[in-house]
């Protein structure tokens, strides 16, 4: 398959992550606090930043940064978290449904300071 102007092999989908959608809890006290709920767990191809994509997300403070391609899924969007490996990441910026074909979308994350 071609994927922005490149040969795509869905077979390096090898990453499982859980896409998690936030909820807004009161908990005692009044305090409001961020709750995920997992959507659905997926295979996807997650490419750690690496070179000088490192020193631009060292620049904006991302740990941990990372390009992630899977297959689309309705309602996944910027305010949704990934978990892989136990850790929770938050999307930077859009997610990209590549060429509005609804087959594949690629997004950046990083990980959660806290939550």
């Amino acid at each position: 398959m071609i994927l922005n102007g490149r040969v795509f092999n869905p077979g390096e989908m090898r990453t499982t992550i859980t896409l998690e959608n936030r909820s807004v809890s009161t908990e005692t006290g009044g305090f409001k606090s961020p709750t995920w709920t997992p959507i659905v767990c997926v295979r996807a191809k997650w490419i750690n930043a690496h070179g000088s994509e490192v020193w631009a997300a060292d620049a904006v403070q991302a740990q941990q940064p990372a390009t992630v391609t899977m297959r689309y899924q309705a309602g996944f969007d910027s305010t949704c978290a990934v978990t892989k490996d136990e850790k929770r990441f938050e999307v930077i910026g859009s997610v990209d449904d590549i060429e509005n074909r609804h087959e594949y979308m690629q997004f950046k994350v990083r990980l959660m300071r806290n939550g």
